[in-house]
């Protein structure tokens, strides 16, 4: 499973948008489509669609531009990547029984689940304010993923007691 170009980009407009708003001054789509290398058409639908779920503000005329719709912290990453992929599947099984003859009782089917969940469960923690505090201290999270943890200080289970 990749996540699509557009959510990663969402996630950067998010990010562009939270470090260069001033007090009450929004941020010109031209500059962050331009930090962000990210087409102007591609980053306009973008936008379009992170207001259109109450993540940003879009203002026209003069002094436009975006501003955050919420506070970080109120902004899932759960909810941005689904706003571009949909819910997130690992597999077809684990959700429609009917697409394989084995989905009844299968274990694989079972760990398909589980592992989703525990995807969801560590987007869903995880919010704006996590990747805004991680670029600014990028080494208080270190290089390994698992040391990623949300400064509201939300742990996901821990790994011995994942598959139990």
């Amino acid at each position: 499973m990749l996540v699509s170009l557009q959510a990663d980009y969402a996630l950067r407009v998010l990010v562009d948008v939270a470090n260069h708003q001033g007090r009450g001054r929004a941020v010109v789509t031209r500059e962050i489509a331009e930090r962000q290398r990210v087409p102007r058409v591609f980053l306009t639908k973008i936008v379009a669609q992170l207001a259109s779920h109450g993540m940003l503000r879009t203002q026209r005329g003069k002094g436009g531009g975006v501003m955050l719709g919420k506070k970080p912290e109120d902004i899932h990453l759960l909810d941005v990547i689904e706003t571009f992929e949909g819910s997130l599947q690992f597999n077809q099984c684990a959700h429609d029984t009917n697409c394989c003859s084995l989905s009844q009782g299968c274990s694989i089917r079972a760990f398909w689940r589980h592992a989703e969940t525990h995807l969801k469960d560590f987007f869903r923690v995880r919010t704006l304010a996590d990747l805004l505090a991680l670029m600014a201290r990028p080494e208080a999270y270190g290089e390994t993923p698992g040391s990623f943890v949300p400064t509201s200080e939300m742990r996901t289970v821990a790994a011995s007691s994942e598959l139990g």
